[in-house]
């Protein structure tokens, strides 16, 4: 069979009296293909959906990454020489959650009521549901350690901690600076 054969019998159909029969039969057979699409499952992606623990960082990660940087500005200070740095933190990674807030509010003669309530946010992640957050808030350094060849000099020491403290936002205190051996 040609295309033109094809493309003639088509336009036979199309302006025969069976025309109308035609175009419900499409709509209703296009009908029927997106109402069959909706009850195949759709095909999984090759990465999965991040979960919950995806979206939390590690904190001990954190801490050797803010160590291994603090060492490496610091190895960087003239005559401080090869710095190591212990941090410690004061508690952990902190989660905000996404809230719904409904307030109520009525007065009667004598007195006035006030309800408030919330409810969490809740997110659908293939097929399990969680708690939107809102805000990660990560540890605060509690203190730090540092070891370096420097350490033993009063003015480098003094160099050091200053540095540690405007980086990390400790007060002085919480740092202390060592000589290495």
């Amino acid at each position: 069979m040609k295309a033109s054969d094809l493309t003639d019998k088509f336009r036979n159909i199309m302006l025969g009296k069976n025309r109308v029969k035609l175009i419900a039969f499409m709509g209703i057979a296009a009908v029927a293909l997106i109402l069959l699409s909706e009850l195949i499952p759709a095909k999984k992606s090759a990465e999965p959906a991040e979960s919950s623990s995806e979206v939390f960082s590690d904190t001990s990660k954190l801490i050797e990454a803010e160590e291994r940087k603090l060492a490496s500005l610091l190895s960087s200070v003239r005559g401080v020489g090869k710095a190591e740095v212990i941090l410690s933190l004061e508690g952990s990674e902190e989660y905000i959650y996404a809230q719904d807030t409904e307030a109520e509010r009525s007065e009667d003669v004598s007195r006035i009521t006030e309800k408030h309530e919330s409810k969490l946010v809740l997110t659908d992640r293939s097929g399990s549901k969680g708690p939107l957050v809102r805000k990660v808030l990560a540890p605060k350094f509690n203190g730090a350690l540092v070891i370096c060849d420097g350490g033993s000099d009063p003015n480098i020491r003094e160099r050091v901690i200053k540095a540690v403290s405007a980086a990390l936002d400790l007060p002085t205190s919480k740092i202390c600076v060592e000589c290495r051996n």
